[in-house]
Order: structure tokens, then C-alpha cells, then sequence
């Protein structure tokens, strides 16, 4: 099955690498170009809660070790949105503020280049949250943040999940700075009327109640065609790209590929490695055209 494996990834690799244009673009043109990355979903937190044992450091865990290993080649730096409460088999939930505090040394050392940011109160999507049960979730992973890491790394520039926070959702919320719009054309974003959804959607910062809204120009899932698009934007002129992925596409989470199959399972492997390999390559094409990771502070 690994054969099998490693010759479908290979193949999948061959056709997605040759079809995605050149990626040798001359930074030197005096421009100065900035980008954000960040990652949506990140359950990494309730697995260092849940599996604290098995880890003696912080990049013992995989998606740390090859955010690590990206950072000291092309100087990554990326930001992290994740919930307040994490699924688990043997309880209801966990929440962020179990965090323990031993890996805290290693996410110091990694302040320069990560930042952490309410995501959520919790995977599961909930239009009819109360404005109580939001805040309290938005105040306690940033206090569990500034416990378990440094209140330095917390995000003032979020991306909320859907895209979703009306009015009574978002005025109670501090700090925030940034709201990172949909990459979809076609959807609402936040407390967006929706003709000031098309200015950002078009690619225009607009600032609302002191807060800066710009849109997510692209995602790295499943997208064989991203150093293409990012081609595009570079001819475009483009000087700031807001890019993301989630964590689940890079790092498998079988709860959400729970595919009862042989054939399944190979499918999402296949896909976590091309996803690993896209991420791997989105980032190694800003570093070379000259973009500056930035957190948009």
C-alpha cells in the first residue's frame, strides 16, 4: 500500500509542479512587497493537550517541525487561528486554556516568527452563538495564549471561521486590528454592507469602526494552479497577498476524512502530501519573488 502510495503521489506531484508556471521572478525591481499567511482550522493546541506526554518539545509535533523547517529556509513567518474548544472522544471537549505550560520556552523562541488568533469557539459552525458565549471564547483563548505562550503572539489580525461576525458579534471583541476577508467573490464578509463587500472584494482596503478589512487573495488547498495564480498577482503589481491554508489539508485529521475505505484512506493521503507540497512551494515562490512575510500589525 505505501508503493502504492508514493507512485500516485509522485505522478500527482509530476503533473501539479509542471503545470503551475514559472516561479523565477526577479525580486530585484526595487518593490516592496508584503504578504500574510496564515493557517484556519488549527486543532494543533488539542493535540498537545491531549497528547502532552509524547511530546518534549513543541516541534516534536509535526506541523511545528515543518513550520520550523520553513521558517529558517525562507523565513516564514505565519500565523495561527484556532478555537477555544477542541473535539475529544473521551469528554465533550477540551479547551485552549489546558494548554500546558511546558512548551512555553519553545513558543518564545518562536515569537518572531508566530502569531496565534481566535478562529472560533469551536469547529462546528454556529450562526445563533450568543454575543456572551462568542466574547467569553474570543477573551479566553487570548488569555490562554498570553498563559501558555506570550501575550506578544496574540493576532490582531483574524480571520474569523465563514467569515462570519455581524455587528453584535464583533463590537464586544478588543484588539482587533485586521479582518481578513472571503476569497470567494460571491460571499458576505462580517459586518460588510454588501457594496462595501465588493470594494474589498476588488481589492480595495476599506477601514470600518477602526478596523481595517482586506481580502484573502488565495488558498493554498487543493489548488495545483497556485504558482500560476501567484504569477498572475505578480504581474498584477500586487504588493500586499493575503494567502491561507488549513491545517487539516497539511496535517491529516480523520475526523474529517473518515472514509471507511482502503481506496479513501489513499485518496486523503495522497492529498495531505500534494497539500504539504503546494504549502512548501507557495512559500519558497514568495520567498524568491521578493515578498516579505508579514502579520499585517
Amino acid at each position: 500500500m505505501r508503493k502504492v502510495l508514493l507512485f500516485l503521489t509522485i505522478i500527482f506531484m509530476t503533473t501539479a509542479l509542471s503545470s503551475c508556471g514559472d516561479a523565477n521572478i526577479s525580486q530585484d525591481d526595487g518593490c516592496s512587497r508584503v504578504v500574510h499567511l496564515s493557517l484556519d482550522d488549527v486543532e494543533l493546541f488539542g493535540d498537545l493537550i491531549r497528547n502532552q506526554q509524547d511530546y518534549d518539545s513543541l516541534f516534536r509535533h509535526p506541523l511545528m517541525a515543518f513550520l520550523k523547517d520553513l521558517h529558517q529556509e525562507y523565513g516564514l513567518r505565519i500565523t495561527l487561528y484556532t478555537y477555544e474548544r477542541f473535539h475529544d472522544n473521551h469528554r465533550n471537549s477540551i479547551r485552549i486554556e489546558d494548554m500546558p505550560l511546558k512548551f512555553s520556552e519553545d513558543f518564545l523562541k518562536s515569537s518572531d516568527w508566530l502569531r496565534i488568533g481566535f478562529h472560533s469557539p469551536q469547529a462546528e459552525f454556529d450562526s445563533l452563538v450568543s454575543v456572551e458565549k462568542y466574547k467569553n471564547a474570543y477573551d479566553n483563548v487570548n488569555s490562554a495564549i498570553a498563559q501558555f505562550a506570550d501575550s506578544t503572539m496574540i493576532a490582531s489580525t483574524l480571520r474569523l471561521h465563514y467569515f462570519f461576525a455581524p455587528d453584535s458579534l464583533l463590537n464586544p471583541l478588543k484588539g482587533i486590528r485586521t479582518l481578513l476577508c472571503t476569497d470567494r467573490n460571491v460571499a458576505q464578509s462580517y459586518n460588510l454592507t454588501p457594496e462595501e463587500g465588493r470594494t474589498v472584494a476588488g481589492g480595495k482596503e476599506i477601514i470600518k469602526n477602526n478596523i481595517s478589512f482586506r481580502r484573502t487573495d488565495l488558498r493554498i488547498d487543493d489548488n495545483i494552479h497556485i504558482i500560476s495564480a501567484l504569477n498572475d498577482l505578480r504581474r498584477e503589481g500586487a504588493d500586499t497577498l493575503v494567502i491561507f491554508a488549513h491545517e487539516w489539508k497539511i496535517l491529516l485529521n480523520e475526523r474529517k476524512y473518515n472514509s471507511g475505505s482502503d481506496a479513501g484512506k489513499i485518496k486523503m493521503q495522497i492529498w495531505e502530501r500534494i497539500n504539504r507540497s503546494l504549502f512548501e512551494e507557495t512559500v519558497k515562490w514568495l520567498h524568491e519573488a521578493g515578498y516579505e512575510f508579514s502579520f499585517l500589525e
